[in-house]
């Protein structure tokens, strides 16, 4: 069954990428929509940046996302805010 895709998914205007560039080691906080929160710093993000691997705080292992999974870039969920790419 396919997944359906989740209307809170970034897809940056500009230039359809669905995440903004997000460099190894880079801190990121990452929201759903009902409030579930994984922070971390990024392992790596696919080519075509429609998975990342977040290394979770706390020593909580990895996490695999992918940009249909309904989270966002916490900045974006609290203020609005487009992230650049």
């Amino acid at each position: 069954m396919p997944r359906p895709a989740h209307h809170r998914a970034f897809i940056n205007p500009d230039n359809h990428e669905v995440w903004p560039s997000l460099a190894t080691n880079d801190p990121v906080a990452l929201v759903n929509n009902r409030g579930w929160r994984l922070s971390g710093r990024v392992e790596t993000l696919s080519h075509d940046r429609q998975c990342l691997w977040i290394q979770l705080d706390g020593g909580m292992g990895r996490q695999l996302i992918h940009h249909q999974d309904g989270f966002v870039l916490e900045s974006e969920a609290q203020y609005g805010e487009t992230p650049s790419a």
